[in-house]
C-alpha cells in the first residue's frame, strides 16, 4: 500500500510538471468517455434495463391488424365494438385494461388549461403498479359501463395547476360536459407507460366510459371506423403459446366483424387478426437502432481519442528517458517501471472518468430536456450502477493500455547506455512503423465518421429545406373545446363558430380567417373510392370551408373551389389532389373530362368533384400521399387565422373573443404553423445539430491526434531536416518530403475506410438502399478533400519553426 501510495505521488508530480500533457489528456478523454458513459448508460435503459412494472414481461399490448386476402397486412387499429367485444370476452388475461387517449380542456381553472386525458378501466392502475402521492386510483366502482365520474391526476397536473393543494381530494374539475371529483394523485415516482407517443404524459386520468366516442351512440356502436387512439392492454395468464393466443382471440372477433361488415363496399376481401406485442415493444418501437447509431459514433469518437492519446502517452515515455535511465540504474526492475507507467496512466484516466461521469450527467439532463420526444425512458436516466461499473472497467482498460504500450517501446537493457550517452541518440523512441499506423487508424476511423455524419447532415437539412407546397408564414392554427356540446343544436353551433370566425377577422392584426386543420396535419384516413370502382383505399381526409386554399395559397388544377353557399349549406362537394386525381384515371374510374362531377364513395356517402388542387407533403415525407377535402361540418372545431407581417394573436385574447361568442367554447390549442411544422421536422432538426457536432469534434480530435504524431516524428527529424536546408533544400522541397513521407499512410487509410464503407452497404444493402445513389460520390470526394486539408495542416504546422529558422538552429537543437 505504501509502495502504491508513493507511485501515486510520484506519478502526480511528473504531471504537474507536464500540465498541458495532463490538461489535454483529461479535456480529450472526459469528453469522449462522457459521451460514451452517456450513450451507454441510455443504451441499457432502453435495451436491457426491465420496465418498472409488476412482471412486465407478462404484459401485452394487443393490435387489431386489418389483412386485405390480396394486398396483406394494411395496419393495425381497433374499431371501437371490437375493442369493447375483446375486454368482455377474453379469457386470457388475469388483468386488463382499455385505454383511450384524447385532449380536453380544465374549464373550472380560471386559465382554463389545455389538458392531456387518458380513460381507462380500473385495470389500468393494478397492472402497472400505480402508487399514489394522495388518495386512491380507480377502483370497481368506476369500472366500465358503472359512469361514476371521478379522477385520478398526474403529479406533476397536481403541481403545476393545482400548486400542490393537500386539499385537492376535496374539488372537482371540469372537462367537456362532465365535472370530475378528483380521488387521487399519483406518485411524483409514478412512471407512465409512453405508448401514446415517446415524451408524451398524461395530465388527467378519467374513466372509460366518459371518452367521446362511448358518449355518442352512433360511434360506439357504429363499424367502419378505426383509429389508433384506443388500445387494449392485459397481464397474459395462459399455457397456450403466443400463436396459439392470437388465433384464440381473432376467431370469433373477426367472425363477429365480418357479420357487421358484411354489406360495406371495400371490405369484402378483408379481415381482422388479433397480435399480441410485448410491452417493451410497444414502448420503445424502432428506438433501440436510433441508440445503436449513437453508440457507434460516439465508440469512433472514442478510438480517435485513445489513438491520439496513445501518441502522447508514448511521446511522454520518449521525455521520460532519463528518468527511466536513472530508475533502472539504482535496481528498478521491469515490473517497477511498469507499475509506474500504471500509475501514470491510471492517474490521468482516473481523472478523465471523473470529467466524464459530470458530463454524462449533464448529458442526461440534456436528453431529458430536449429529446423527451424523440426517446423514450430517458426520464429513467440517472447516475447508477452501470455508468459506475462502466466507469470502473474504463479506467481500468484504459490504464493497463496505455500501460502496456509505454513500458512496450522500452529496452530495458538500454536504458543504462541512455545515461552514458547523456541520451544522444540512444533514446526511448516511438518506432516509424507504430506511427504510420498511428497515422492509417486516424484516417481510417476519420474519414469514416465524417463520411456518415455529413452524409445524415445532408438528407435531414434536405428534408428541412424540401418545399411543403403551401404557405406556413403567418398563419396560426387555433383548436377550440366545446364543453356541454349536446345542448347546443347543430345549427346553433354553425352560427356560432361563424361569429367566432367574424371576430376573429375583425381583429386589426388579423388578414384572413379559414376553417380546417393546417394542411400536413394527417386528418382522418377514411375508405373512399369512385362510385363505379370495387377498390375502396384509405384517404387523408379534411374538412375545410371555402377560404382554406387561398388561405394557404394552395393552387387549383382542375374545377373549382369551394363556395361560400357551399360551405353554408354543408353540400356534398369534394376536392382531392393531383395524386388522387391520377390514381383515379390510372384505374379507369374516369377520364380528364369526366373528373369534375364524379361521383366518390365515402364511408357510405355519395361526394361529388369539385376540384383538384396540388398535393402538399408533411414536413417528415419525401411523398404526396393522397388527400381529399370535404366541406367543413358545424362540429368541426379547426380555425387556420392568416396574420399580417409582423403581427401575433395571444392566446389571452383568442380565449376571451371565444368566451366572449358562447361561454361553451374553450381555446384548447393556439399555434404557428411553422412551430407545428418544427415539432414534426424535430427529428431532422436533432439528427442535423447531432451530426454536425460530431462532424466537427471527429475533425477536430482528429487533428489535434495527426498533428501530435507528425510534430513528434518531425522532431525526431529535425537534424536530417536542418542538413538538408543547410545544403541547399528550399522550405517547399521540405513540406513537400515530410507529405510525401505520409502520403502512403494516409492513403491506405482512405482504402480502409472506402473498404469499410463497401461493407457496410452491402451488409445492410436493404435497410441502406434509400441512401444509395449517386449524390454518395461527390460527398465521399468532399470528405476526402477534407481529410487532405486536416493533413496538409498537420505535415506543415509543425515543420513551420524548422523551415523559417537558420539550418544552423536546427543543426545545434537536435541533440
Amino acid at each position: 500500500m505504501n509502495q502504491l501510495s508513493y507511485q501515486l505521488k510520484q506519478a502526480w508530480a511528473g504531471l504537474c510538471i507536464k500540465k498541458g500533457f495532463l490538461v489535454t489528456i483529461v479535456t480529450t478523454l472526459g469528453i469522449t468517455l462522457g459521451a460514451l458513459l452517456c450513450i451507454l448508460t441510455l443504451a441499457y435503459v432502453m435495451i436491457l434495463k426491465p420496465l418498472p412494472y409488476p412482471e412486465q414481461e407478462k404484459i401485452y399490448q394487443i393490435n387489431s391488424a386489418v389483412v386485405d386476402t390480396e394486398r396483406g397486412r394494411l395496419g393495425a387499429a381497433f374499431e371501437y365494438p371490437i375493442l369493447i367485444r375483446l375486454y368482455d370476452s377474453q379469457d386470457v388475461f388475469s388483468q386488463s385494461s382499455l385505454v383511450r387517449f384524447e385532449t380536453g380542456v380544465i374549464s373550472s381553472l380560471p386559465t382554463q388549461p389545455t389538458a392531456r386525458t387518458t380513460f381507462v378501466t380500473p385495470g389500468w392502475f393494478d397492472l402497472l403498479g400505480s402508487t399514489m402521492a394522495l388518495g386512491r386510483p380507480f377502483e370497481h366502482t368506476e369500472e366500465k359501463d358503472s359512469f361514476n365520474p371521478v379522477a385520478v391526476i398526474s403529479y406533476e397536473a397536481w403541481r403545476d395547476e393545482f400548486n400542490s393543494d393537500d386539499a385537492i381530494l376535496d374539488q372537482s374539475i371540469t372537462i367537456g360536459a362532465t365535472t370530475y371529483k378528483v380521488v387521487g394523485v399519483l406518485s411524483e415516482h409514478f412512471i407512465e407507460p409512453e405508448i401514446n407517443g415517446n415524451g408524451i404524459k398524461t395530465d388527467v386520468f378519467l374513466p372509460w366510459d366518459y371518452n367521446a366516442v362511448n358518449l355518442v351512440p352512433r360511434l360506439r356502436e357504429g363499424f367502419g371506423n378505426f383509429s389508433t387512439d384506443q388500445r387494449f392492454i392485459g397481464k397474459l395468464d395462459s399455457e397456450l403459446s403466443l400463436s396459439q393466443v392470437e388465433q384464440h382471440l381473432s376467431g370469433p372477433l373477426n367472425a363477429y366483424w365480418r357479420e357487421n361488415v358484411s354489406t360495406f363496399n371495400g371490405f369484402e376481401n378483408w379481415s381482422i387478426r388479433m397480435e399480441l406485442q410485448p410491452f417493451k415493444e410497444t414502448i420503445l418501437g424502432d428506438s433501440e437502432n436510433t441508440v445503436l447509431l449513437l453508440l457507434a459514433g460516439v465508440a469512433g469518437l472514442i478510438l480517435i481519442a485513445c489513438t491520439n492519446i496513445t501518441n502522447l502517452f508514448m511521446s511522454r515515455t520518449a521525455d521520460q528517458q532519463r528518468q527511466l535511465a536513472i530508475q533502472a540504474a539504482v535496481g528498478a526492475s521491469k515490473r517497477h517501471i511498469f507499475q509506474m507507467l500504471s500509475a501514470q496512466s491510471g492517474l490521468v484516466v482516473f481523472m478523465s472518468v471523473v470529467v466524464g461521469i459530470a458530463i454524462a450527467a449533464a448529458g442526461f439532463w440534456v436528453l431529458q430536456q430536449y429529446l423527451a420526444l424523440r426517446l423514450p425512458r430517458v426520464e429513467e436516466l440517472s447516475i447508477n450502477g452501470v455508468t459506475l461499473t462502466a466507469a470502473l472497467v474504463i479506467t481500468l482498460l484504459l490504464g493497463f493500455i496505455f500501460a502496456r504500450i509505454s513500458a512496450g517501446m522500452i529496452n530495458y537493457r538500454a536504458l543504462n547506455s541512455t545515461l552514458q550517452s547523456s541520451g544522444k541518440g540512444t533514446g526511448v523512441q516511438v518506432s516509424p512503423t507504430v506511427r504510420r499506423w498511428l497515422v492509417i487508424s486516424q484516417v481510417s476511423i476519420v474519414t469514416l465518421l465524417i463520411f456518415v455524419n455529413i452524409g445524415l447532415l445532408k438528407d435531414s437539412i434536405k428534408v428541412i429545406n424540401q418545399p411543403l407546397g403551401f404557405e406556413t408564414n403567418n398563419v396560426s392554427a387555433l383548436s377550440l373545446e366545446v364543453n356541454s356540446a349536446g345542448n347546443l343544436s347543430e345549427e346553433e353551433r354553425k352560427q356560432l363558430l361563424n361569429e367566432l370566425s367574424d371576430k376573429l377577422e375583425a381583429l386589426p392584426q388579423v388578414e384572413g380567417v379559414a376553417r380546417g386543420l393546417p394542411p400536413f396535419a394527417e386528418g382522418m384516413s377514411i375508405l373512399q373510392g369512385a362510385e363505379t370502382a370495387e377498390e375502396r383505399v384509405g384517404v387523408r381526409t379534411k374538412w375545410v370551408d371555402h377560404r382554406y386554399f387561398q388561405l394557404f395559397d394552395i393552387p387549383l388544377v382542375d374545377g373549382d373551389f369551394f363556395s361560400e353557399a357551399d360551405f353554408q349549406d354543408g353540400r356534398n362537394f369534394l376536392i382531392i389532389n393531383d395524386l388522387y386525381a391520377k390514381k383515379l384515371l390510372d384505374e379507369g374510374s374516369v377520364t380528364e373530362d369526366t373528373m369534375i362531377g364524379t361521383t366518390i364513395l365515402i364511408a357510405g356517402h355519395e361526394y361529388i368533384i369539385r376540384g383538384v388542387v396540388k398535393g402538399v407533403k408533411r414536413p417528415t415525407e419525401l411523398d404526396v400521399k393522397l388527400n381529399s377535402f370535404l366541406v367543413a361540418r358545424a362540429d368541426d372545431y379547426e380555425f387556420a387565422i392568416k396574420l399580417k407581417p409582423n403581427q401575433t394573436l395571444s392566446r389571452e385574447l383568442a380565449v376571451t373573443l371565444a368566451q366572449e361568442v358562447s361561454s361553451h367554447f374553450f381555446v384548447s390549442k393556439l399555434e404557428t404553423v411553422n412551430s407545428l411544422r418544427d415539432e414534426l421536422l424535430f427529428t431532422q432538426y436533432t439528427t442535423a445539430i447531432t451530426s454536425a457536432v460530431l462532424a466537427v469534434l471527429t475533425f477536430f480530435l482528429a487533428t489535434i491526434g495527426l498533428y501530435g504524431i507528425l510534430s513528434y516524428a518531425t522532431q525526431m527529424r529535425k537534424f536530417e531536416l536542418g542538413t538538408r536546408l543547410a545544403i541547399g533544400a528550399k522550405r517547399g522541397d521540405i513540406v513537400r518530403l515530410i507529405v510525401k513521407d505520409n502520403a502512403i499512410a494516409v492513403g491506405i487509410g482512405f482504402v480502409i475506410s472506402l473498404v469499410s464503407l463497401l461493407a457496410l452497404f452491402i451488409g445492410y444493402s436493404e435497410a441502406l438502399s434509400a441512401y444509395m445513389n449517386h449524390q454518395l460520390i461527390p460527398l465521399f470526394v468532399v470528405t476526402l478533400l477534407l481529410i487532405c486539408i486536416m493533413v496538409l495542416f498537420a505535415c506543415y504546422w509543425p515543420a513551420r519553426p524548422i523551415i523559417n529558422s537558420a539550418p544552423i538552429r536546427s543543426l545545434r537543437n537536435s541533440e
